[in-house]
């Protein structure tokens, strides 16, 4: 009898393996053993890693007693060009240096009895070059715990170049730079007392769903110890129910049940306490308020910002023309809101929000080792030029009487816009939210951080008012004045003298951290849709002067982009010292001479500039203290692009479609239903009508706008078709740029340049596409101006006659007459929202990207009124709503891996099987020689093995196990961790990959595309030189077909997107095998339309490559998301530490040609692809070149190995 030939630790003997395997799972004495063994490396990594630190920070201190740069960086500043600039003394921290050559220390030995192996020198972080690795997101670098003192660096200018360079500056204090190269830079010569990004996570880095860091213990009274800890809950089980009904959503989930199961089965909670627990008196006492009865408040251990209510009168004027002229004092309703200081005080004392606030702004710098030039980083608005002026500003004033505490500016930030609270009804709610702009962007577009605080539910003039003025008398004018008169009176309620007390002397507060700081607040911006910025601005709403910020008229507004403009809106600013006195004058003619506020004199003094006779209250109350609203009135990407000039756009060219073929619409129609889907919500499903454009929010326009370009193709006749194109590619490219999340110097030239293209080619359709069309209005156009005609016609004839008959047949002839009338409608774009968009650069070099002041977080917070507001009983709703948002205030409250692909192996497939299955299809012929070989050179890549025989790997059992998706997580532009979900059976199949240098095609093009057939691991056993044991590898792997380039080169000069086609099926490498790790991200691939189907019939010739339904050409959406956009601007991505090196292909570094574009120097020779007319089916012929392969990575990745190694540059691996 044979010894059994499998024994584990804890002595048990197995015959067979698979019993063995099993057991070893859960063998409690093997986990033990294999967690000891983890813990011991780590101790041993950690031992390694410390004298490392430890002897690059001695050395300094070797020298002298303070701290000095031994041995600076390779890529030093001062060993750049430097700008003539006044500069002063920058504070710079050393850092460890990648590579340096570290010299065992042999002691007292005097190394004769060492090894050679020993003694020699090593260096450290053998690391592939920065190009080849997945990189992690990093925060900014963080500052040390000891200041240094200076070190010589570059002079370098750390303005933008439309700022005047003061004549002296203060010391600065530098962080050294990460791994992106990013540094950050403080206008002091100390690192501040607080730094927020020692808190930061790679979770808080991360867009991967599930990985949202939150740390409930911080909301959660610690432990069962006293019960008025949980006050006003008597006990902690009733806490913890009232917290999941408050906080826990309104409409509960199947997770917020088993949250409920949860807490009730938890060992801490008491039946008996909550049925002991009065809910309603809790309820009460959570929602209590200053405007509620002395003797019902409750007194709270922590005084908190609760609601107020004020009552709001104003004064109406009454013409000379009324009976009894004059104006009279009309109370027109009662004001919730909360007292800002309040808020301020609060936010200030909240712990969970204090460890991730910046009491110091800083400038973000990017210094990468491929660029000659540090540039400033532009982004949240506490690195932001505004932030540090208004920061500098405040260092400079004189400080309060014996006073010296720390000064902080507390940036505010407000956005408001009414909204319906219900689909149906008219339940309507005017909230103004404050944000805290001390706060990262990222966390405050998010609503799930609570960072919004309502401060307001501003109201409007009640239906009373027309019994106020009796209905007649009144004329629309100046019902439209008592309403500006009535938003600006409830500011001025806001902006009350506790408010300016605070703006010019500061706030003492006691920080979570326990420093005592004086805190100044400071209006940055203000977000709104134009009525609401009209309003706020107080000017009429499409006058001449239509922009809140300049005093441009409306017939110059078709210059935008041109010099002239430039100009115009720097030296026609709106000034309030000339509104001041017309406003002043128009004023007293009205309230005082009983003027009409639409009367001819009136009319004389103001509406040269478009301003109304309203009183302001931003600059009456906070003008005198140097505040300026004009600047803070901020641009809005969602509502003057998005469903502003795009949406604009796209109605005319919905009209020239018309005018050319009634048809167009519905190809039109047929087209955007066939664009596949991208990303969870990137790309969404189009509807079945996108002409019709019902229901659609902005996020729908800008999938319409990012997908445009293969809709389009080919409608129209040339050379309409190629202007059109061309209009659609700058929009899209602009688009992009606008909605980056992080900008710098380059890519702000870029998009400049780009906004003067997209002012000319307006111009330009306009001459040349519009005036060939005779243009009409819409069928959905002509409908609803029908409606409305229909509609004031009825009130027109109710005035007239009072029978109900006459009425209805005068709505049904109006109806008739109208139905069939369609007007000419030409292409205007001489509006307001046109004319902003020569802002945006301006303003995001002034206040960082359009995302931080963006109305979207805005509209998302909506969504918390509306919530609350099914919690009311519909009467008197705002009162209920201000309490329901104390109740839930006062109520305390991994993307590590480059790809994940499952580990079961629950679908495996038997390689004989599935090619015997599939005999004759082209895809699988040489499968498992390819297979094989793509192993093999993966596996060489390990020490040791050398073997070129495909012999040596072998597939264990003949098995391959199929996976059904890949996620992909990839480092995004802007530095942070995203994820791509690939699935081959859906439109989400496609990659994209590094061009290397043997890849197929033009070095032209830097990325490489591939279509995923299949995901997949096999087990292999190695058996040629270097094998250790026969113990099994896993190894993933995708079959792919590869996309090949077409002759044309894409570039941004040529306003063109790049196009592919799968190549003929007998191409040898058509089909291969592609490491996941070589995988970039997913990619949006779109058919040509105007190309048609390869095989219109539906019959392919591969049942595994899914051919029947190829298309002739493809295009590649480079503008389906920001990250897409800027790895197409090579080198210019922050986070693409992949093309942060100056050894790239030519043509790939960013240089900016005179469109503001990289250049690509690259000349493309024709000749070497075939002719665009010729037609590419499986017939065609092709020419094979010998050893270029699609996505062969690796083998250009193991060139790299000797170059980096015996490189003399250093990289900074550490940071």
């Amino acid at each position: 009898m044979s010894e059994p030939g499998y024994t584990c630790l804890c002595k048990r003997t197995f015959t067979a393996q698979n019993h063995f395997t099993q057991h070893q799972r859960s063998c409690p004495q093997t986990k033990k053993r294999l967690s000891s063994a983890i813990s011991a490396f780590k101790e041993l990594v950690t031992r390694n890693k410390r004298p490392r630190t430890s002897s690059h920070d001695a050395e300094p201190a070797a020298v002298g007693s303070s701290c000095q740069l031994s041995n600076p960086p390779s890529n030093d500043l001062a060993s750049r060009e430097a700008i003539s600039v006044i500069e002063p003394e920058v504070t710079i921290v050393p850092t460890l240096l990648s590579g340096d050559i570290i010299t065992p220390d042999i002691g007292g030995n005097d190394g004769d009895t060492l090894s050679l192996a020993e003694r020699r020198t090593r260096r450290q972080n053998r690391q592939l070059p920065k190009r080849f690795r997945d990189i992690l997101p990093l925060p900014p670098p963080t500052t040390p715990l000891c200041v240094f003192p200076p070190a010589s660096v570059r002079q370098e200018r750390i303005f933008s170049s439309n700022q005047s360079l003061p004549l002296s500056l203060p010391s600065k204090f530098r962080t050294p730079s990460n791994i992106f190269g990013l540094v950050r830079q403080y206008f002091s010569s100390t690192p501040p007392s607080h730094d927020p990004e020692t808190y930061i996570t790679i979770a808080d880095l991360s867009f991967i769903p599930g990985n949202s860091h939150f740390d409930e213990n911080l909301g959660l009274p610690a432990a069962p110890g006293s019960d008025f800890q949980y006050y006003p809950y008597p006990n902690r089980s009733s806490y913890q129910l009232g917290d999941w009904y408050w906080n826990q959503g309104v409409q509960k989930s199947q997770g917020d049940y088993m949250k409920l199961l949860e807490i009730l089965s938890d060992s801490s909670f008491e039946a008996t306490d909550v049925s002991s627990t009065h809910w309603k008196k809790i309820n009460s006492q959570l929602g209590m308020n200053d405007y509620d009865e002395e003797d019902d408040r409750e007194e709270w251990e922590d005084e908190d910002a609760g609601w107020k209510r004020t009552p709001v009168s104003i004064q109406v004027p009454f013409s000379r023309t009324t009976e009894t002229p004059g104006p009279r004092p009309y109370h027109a309703a009662d004001l919730y809101h909360r007292s800002l200081v309040a808020v301020i005080q609060e936010k200030l004392s909240n712990q969970r929000d204090n460890k991730l606030f910046h009491y110091e702004p800083y400038q973000l710098r990017w210094n990468p080792s491929h660029l000659d030039a540090e540039v400033s980083i532009y982004g949240d608005l506490y690195t932001s030029p505004v932030f540090h002026d208004a920061h500098m500003e405040l260092q400079n004033l004189p400080g309060e009487p014996d006073c010296d505490l720390p000064r902080v500016v507390a940036g505010l930030m407000f956005w408001s816009d009414a909204t319906q609270l219900t689909s149906f009804g008219n339940a309507k709610l005017w909230p103004t939210y404050m944000y805290f702009g001390n706060e990262s962007k990222y966390r405050r577009c998010k609503p799930s951080c609570n960072l919004s605080n309502h401060v307001a539910y501003f109201e409007t003039l009640p239906d009373s008012f027309k019994d106020f003025t009796g209905g007649k008398g009144m004329t629309s004018e100046c019902a439209t004045h008592c309403h500006r008169e009535l938003f600006h009176e409830q500011w001025n309620i806001l902006l009350d003298d506790e408010f300016l007390e605070a703006y010019e002397h500061g706030i003492v507060i006691v920080c979570c951290d326990g420093i005592t700081r004086r805190f100044y607040p400071r209006i940055f911006t203000y977000s709104a849709d134009y009525p609401e910025k009209v309003l706020i601005a107080t000017i009429r709403n499409l006058g001449g002067c239509p922009c809140p910020r300049c005093l441009i008229p409306k017939d110059r507004i078709q210059n935008m982009g041109r010099p002239q403009d430039r100009t115009q809106r720097e030296t026609l600013p709106r000034n309030n010292d000339k509104r001041r006195t017309m406003v002043s004058t128009a004023r007293s003619l009205i309230y005082e001479k009983n003027y009409a506020v639409g009367s001819v004199p009136v009319e004389q003094i103001l509406k040269s500039q478009s301003w109304v006779p309203t009183s302001n209250a931003f600059l009456d109350r906070l003008g005198p203290l140097g505040f300026n609203i004009f600047c803070a009135l901020v641009v809005d990407l969602l509502h003057e692009f998005e469903i502003g000039v795009w949406k604009m756009v796209f109605i005319h060219l919905l009209r020239i479609l018309a005018a050319q073929d009634k048809d167009l619409i519905h190809e039109l129609d047929r087209r955007y239903r066939q664009v596949p889907t991208f990303g969870p919500a990137t790309i969404r499903k189009f509807s079945a009508n996108s002409s019709g454009m019902k229901r659609m929010a902005a996020r729908n326009f800008e999938d319409l706008l990012q997908c445009s370009i293969p809709v389009f193709d080919g409608l129209l006749p040339e050379p309409h078709n190629s202007s059109v194109l061309q209009l659609l590619f700058t929009m899209a490219h602009w688009h992009g740029l606008a909605k980056l999340r992080m900008h710098s110097d380059w890519t702000l030239d870029i998009m400049d340049k780009v906004t003067s293209a997209v002012g000319q080619q307006f111009r330009d359709f306009k001459a040349t596409v519009c005036s060939a069309y005779v243009t009409q209005e819409l069928r959905q156009e002509a409908e609803a101006r029908t409606r409305r005609s229909a509609k004031q016609a009825a009130k027109q004839t109710a005035k007239h006659s009072s029978s109900v008959l006459e009425q209805r047949d005068s709505a049904v002839q109006s109806q008739t007459s109208l139905k069939n009338a369609r007007r000419i409608k030409t292409f205007n774009f001489q509006t307001y929202k046109f004319h902003a968009l020569g802002d945006y650069v301006s303003t995001i070099r002034r206040y960082g990207t359009t995302d931080s002041y963006s109305s979207e977080p805005g509209e998302l917070e909506h969504r918390s009124p509306k919530s609350r507001y099914r919690r009311t009983d519909r009467k008197s709703f705002v009162e209920q709503l201000t309490r329901i948002e104390r109740r839930q205030a006062r109520i305390p409250r991994s993307p590590h891996v480059h790809h994940h692909i499952g580990a079961t192996q629950k679908f495996p497939i038997h390689i004989g099987s599935y090619l015997i299955s599939h005999a004759g299809d082209p895809a699988i012929q040489n499968f498992v020689v390819k297979l094989k070989f793509h192993l093999l050179k993966r596996i060489h890549a390990l020490p040791g093995s050398e073997d070129n025989d495909i012999n040596t790997v072998i597939l264990k059992d003949d098995r391959m196990y199929r996976h059904n998706i890949a996620r992909f997580n990839y480092t995004t532009y802007d530095v942070r961790r995203a994820q791509d979900v690939i699935n081959p059976r859906t439109s989400h199949c496609n990659v994209m990959v590094l061009h290397a240098a043997h890849d197929m095609g033009h070095p032209g093009h830097r990325f490489i595309y591939g279509k995923v057939l299949g995901i997949y691991h096999v087990n292999v056993i190695y058996t040629g030189s270097g094998m250790v044991n026969y113990t099994p590898i896993r190894m993933e792997f995708l079959w792919v077909r590869w996309y090949e380039p077409t002759v044309q080169v894409s570039s941004w000069e040529t306003s063109t997107l790049d196009r592919v086609r799968f190549p003929p099926m007998t191409d040898q490498y058509s089909f291969d095998f592609l490491d996941p790790s070589d995988v970039l991200r997913g990619c949006h691939i779109i058919p040509s339309f105007e190309k048609g189907k390869r095989h219109p019939e539906g019959l392919g010739l591969s049942g595994c490559a899914g051919d029947k339904d190829d298309w002739r050409e493809y295009f590649v959406n480079r503008f389906v998301d920001r990250d897409m956009l800027m790895r197409f601007h090579f080198g210019l991505g922050v986070g693409h530490v992949y093309s942060h090196y100056r050894g790239a292909p030519a043509g790939l570094q960013p240089e900016v040609s005179t469109n503001g574009l990289p250049e690509d120097e690259t000349n493309v020779d024709g000749d070497d692809y075939e002719s665009e007319s010729e037609e590419d089916d499986e017939s065609t012929p092709r020419v094979e070149v010998v050893g270029e392969r699609f996505g062969d990575s690796n083998e250009s990745l193991l060139e790299q190995f000797d170059e980096m190694y015996d490189s003399d540059v250093d990289l900074d691996y550490e940071n």
